[in-house]
């Protein structure tokens, strides 16, 4: 009945910290996050927290109108103080379940910043985008450049040619809040216009296999 209410509406999966000691501008951020998702008319996923930037993003996303789901294991009920005011509230049994459902619920991936739990969602969904598993936007909003050195360290892979340019292109880089929704739709807009011209792009990680054939 819930995905029934919300079909049409387009959902964005977020991840963030669910850490109590960070600094509270990252709650604001979160809250900005929230707000703009609902008066664009999107859902929410998220990790079903109810505090620090999870729970300050799920609260803003509500009073600005969006459709919240959370997902959560069953082993971080209490420790991550499941946000039991969502609309709806999926309870999983680890984090592998966790993750899956997230994808499944979602149309769009959003990265704010956040520990190692944001950094292992934000490389499955990098991914699973690039193997061509899903088409997904993926935005990395990071308006104090926590996560300045993991782009350097994907340019530095580039460089290396362990990581090809098309791949590391998948994933788009904001400051702004509005500028990282912006960018999700326009990367919906433009899988869109590919599509309905029959112009879809073979997976960014299987050019260069294809590359490599071919030279055959």
């Amino acid at each position: 009945m819930v995905e029934q209410e919300v079909a049409g509406r387009r959902r964005v999966c977020v991840f963030c910290a669910s850490g109590t000691q960070i600094d509270d501008r990252y709650l604001e951020l979160a809250a900005r996050v929230g707000g703009e998702l609902g008066r664009r008319g999107y859902g929410l996923v998220s990790g079903g927290g109810s505090i620090s930037s999870m729970g300050a993003l799920a609260r803003a996303a509500r009073d600005a109108g969006a459709h919240t789901t959370g997902v959560i294991p069953e082993a971080l009920l209490q420790y991550e103080v499941a946000d039991l005011d969502a609309d709806e509230l999926v309870v999983t049994a680890d984090m592998r379940e966790r993750k899956g459902e997230m994808d499944r619920l979602s149309d769009a991936f959003l990265v704010l910043p956040g520990g190692i739990g944001t950094l292992e969602e934000f490389f499955e969904a990098w991914v699973g985008r690039v193997l061509g598993m899903h088409r997904k936007p993926l935005v990395v909003l990071d308006p104090w450049d926590d996560f300045a050195q993991l782009h350097e360290l994907i340019g530095s892979l580039v460089a290396g040619r362990f990581v090809n340019a098309a791949a590391a292109a998948e994933v788009h880089w904001s400051r702004g809040v509005s500028e990282a929704v912006d960018a999700i739709e326009a990367v919906w807009s433009a899988d869109s216009d590919a599509e309905a011209q029959g112009l879809t792009a073979p997976p960014a990680g299987l050019t260069e296999a294809i590359a490599a054939l071919e030279a055959d």
